[in-house]
């Protein structure tokens, strides 16, 4: 017999499944409700500003609070302003008390900007926790502030510096065309720790014709800008973009020559072959540079500058500006260059009148300070270069603005030495100038954080910031970025009216998600009980049985079904009419049937009387109904008999025979027989035995038939 399993509770499993599965994810589930998000780090902008909710705010002004290199200095940014009170102090401390900065004002203003550094020690979760002292006593806490709406800092092993993944050589048709022609490049650069990409691009003044399409703003680690423009006069154009990501050190230029050539002429092609790839020297070292030149007309003589910037002629510092035409190689000097980043600018100098210029740049050249000339910055994330900036706006235009009064912010700094005119600031709002109505957070003299706060709803849809300013180097930066505002926020969206009391919506669904786990976790324990409860009194109700077997015991309602098609069964119980033999006739009834002797008989042959074909056609096809009723009477006896419980007798073939007679044609109204007793079986058995003895041939052919 076949091994049965036990029936699979998997009903009252994935009940109890589910249960869990609730319970456990409804804190995720009010965590993302709360946030309007589930991703804490590419959230919708939700920067915060200086309120009566929001008394004290800390920033990071330059780099991701939320990638934050260990071992490397930042800035940190601490703004209050209270209304009823004054301010006395300031303290910065983390999670285990650690006193990171204390500040005291002993004019108790009601309203401070402070920053000071910070280097984190490990990576992980940092926790900055700020204080503001009241002058009667008391204080608020400080919240921190970020596009990436971070709760608390985080520390990193290493940040990734961001790098160019496109090259000058990409351009379209290339970087030497013929005047008229447009030319086109799509400027492409990536932030593997997704870090903002703050960037800065200029140009020679000659080549205002080559417009930038900011597509991406670098805001979310991933910077596209398309250069694209023509012109009909025949120059070696200059082009320079500037990307970092806060830090100092992760500072990257991307220069290159667009040469445009006159459609009858041409000017001098160059190329610097080598460096080919950015070098790191010594203060005072010298390294190779070689080229290759073509020109229609004769070149008289090369020059050779190096420069910062290479888009700023004023700022070249010419290392030799007389080489011979035949020259191809030089070394170039560095002991008259101060430590920074450089790029080699090589000029061709054709014999036309006006001569014709070609120009060529190199990757970046670093050269560094050497002994006691080294010295450390102040801070890591202060990135300066030979041009004024512009950076870290928001919001940006991928961030999801619903708030109708978005802080907008961006950080101004001067060139390399300058300082920044103040007088000359200029921002605006959808081209309107709101720079009496900006706040000025002033870190350095260099460097300046300007912030605007609407007073009036902002409507929904695209606005344009633009901001201006020049530095003390008569230098000047204008940059411009857009941002949406997808939708209208209704006033009282966040607080609901109870009984005249304004509540927070985040409090009451805080207060009826913990009810609602409460009652899940009382309830629970009962529903896995009355599963477990009903699944065993169901295991004791339940009979197993085996499909393949039939049952033992046979059911008091079975019912007979008419088998009229079934010759095999007619056959047991009715003698056969084709074959049977017409010597002697049939003339009991009893004798198509036996009862089994109540005696141990080892063997009885199955006994059939034969019937005369001629006799027992008209009995099938022509006697009338009533008279097959009066000759069935006594086969339905023995069928009865059979089924009482008797005494156990070897089955025998003659047995088998009766199990299963087929039921007559038309039984349905005959009434119940009387069941016969023992002493009739035997009597019947008697006579069976008997017409064995006096006809045995015949029997015998009847058997093997």
């Amino acid at each position: 017999m076949l091994r049965r399993k036990a029936p699979k509770k998997s009903e009252q499993k994935a009940i109890i499944n589910l249960t869990f599965f609730i319970l456990l994810s409804i804190p995720l589930v009010v965590f993302g409700l709360l946030q309007n998000n589930f991703d804490t780090r590419n959230r919708a902008f939700d920067d915060l500003e200086l309120s009566e909710e929001n008394p004290c705010i800390i920033s990071l002004p330059h780099v991701n609070p939320y990638t934050l290199e260990v071992g490397k200095t930042v800035t940190i940014q601490v703004d209050a302003k209270l209304t009823n009170s004054g301010i006395t102090g300031l303290e910065i401390q983390d999670s285990s008390g650690l006193l990171i900065h204390q500040d005291t004002f002993e004019n108790t203003p009601l309203e401070i900007g402070t920053s000071f550094k910070y280097t984190p020690a490990k990576s992980g979760t940092i926790d900055i926790l700020g204080i503001v002292r009241k002058t009667e006593g008391g204080s608020v806490a400080c919240k921190i502030s970020s596009p990436y709406d971070v709760k608390g800092l985080r520390a990193v092993a290493n940040n990734n510096s961001p790098e160019f993944s496109s090259r000058p050589t990409d351009s379209k048709p290339s970087q030497d065309i013929k005047s008229g022609i447009i030319y086109e490049y799509t400027l492409t650069a990536r932030d593997n720790d997704g870090d903002r990409i703050n960037y800065s691009y200029s140009f020679t003044p000659r080549a205002d014709w080559l417009k930038p399409t900011i597509i991406e703003d670098g805001s979310n680690g991933k910077l596209t800008i398309k250069f694209r423009g023509s012109t009909e006069k025949a120059a070696s154009y200059l082009a320079n973009v500037f990307i970092h990501d806060g830090y100092s050190k992760h500072l990257r230029s991307q220069s290159w020559v667009i040469s445009v050539s006159p459609k009858e002429n041409d000017i001098p092609l160059v190329k610097i072959i080598d460096p080919t790839e950015g070098i790191r020297i010594n203060s005072g070292e010298k390294f190779r540079t070689a080229w290759q030149a073509t020109d229609l007309n004769h070149i008289t003589k090369y020059q050779i500058y190096m420069a910062k910037n290479p888009t700023d002629e004023k700022s070249w510092v010419g290392i030799d500006t007389n080489v011979g035409y035949n020259k191809s190689s030089y070394q170039v000097p560095t002991n008259s260059l101060p430590a920074g980043t450089y790029k080699l600018i090589l000029r061709a100098i054709d014999n036309r009148n006006p001569a014709g210029v070609g120009t060529a740049i190199s990757p970046e050249i670093v050269i560094s300070k050497t002994g006691n000339d080294t010295e450390k910055p102040d801070s890591d994330d202060s990135v300066v270069i030979d041009d004024p900036q512009v950076s870290n706006m928001s919001p940006s235009s991928t961030d999801e603005v619903t708030n109708r009064k978005p802080t907008i912010k961006a950080t101004i700094t001067a060139s390399e030495g300058g300082k920044i005119d103040e007088e000359t600031i200029l921002f605006k709002v959808d081209d309107i100038d709101q720079s009496d109505k900006i706040k000025i957070n002033r870190i350095s003299e260099s460097e300046y954080t300007l912030i605007y706060q609407p007073k009036e709803d902002l409507t929904v849809g695209i606005h344009k910031i633009e901001v201006f300013f020049k530095d003390s180097n008569e230098k000047e930066v204008t940059k411009a970025w857009d941002f949406s505002i997808l939708g209208e926020e209704p006033t009282n969206s966040d607080n609901i009216d109870i009984f005249g009391y304004q509540i927070p919506k985040r409090t009451l669904m805080i207060i009826g998600i913990g009810i609602l786990i409460v009652l899940l976790a009382l309830v629970a324990p009962f529903v896995i009980a009355s599963i477990w409860k009903e699944d065993k009194n169901r295991i004791g109700e339940q009979v197993y049985t085996n499909e393949q077997l039939p049952p033992s015991i046979p059911e008091e309602n079975t019912q007979y079904i008419e088998q009229s098609n079934n010759s095999e069964l007619r056959d047991m119980v009715e003698p056969k009419v084709e074959e049977a033999l017409p010597e002697t006739p049939l003339e009991d009834k009893w004798d198509s049937f036996a009862a089994p002797e109540p005696t141990e008989i080892s063997d009885i042959p199955t006994v059939e009387p034969p019937i005369s074909e001629q006799k027992q056609e008209p009995a099938i096809t022509a006697i009338p109904e009533p008279a097959i009723q009066e000759e069935v009477i006594p086969v339905v006896q023995p069928l009865e008999a059979n089924v009482l419980p008797t005494p156990p007798v070897p089955q025998t073939s003659i047995t088998e025979d009766i199990q299963t007679p087929p039921l007559p044609e038309a039984t349905v109204e005959i009434p119940e027989p009387e069941i016969p007793n023992a002493e009739e079986l035997q009597s019947i058995f008697e006579q069976i035995q008997k017409q064995e003895a006096e006809t045995p041939s015949s029997d015998t052919n009847g058997t093997q038939e």
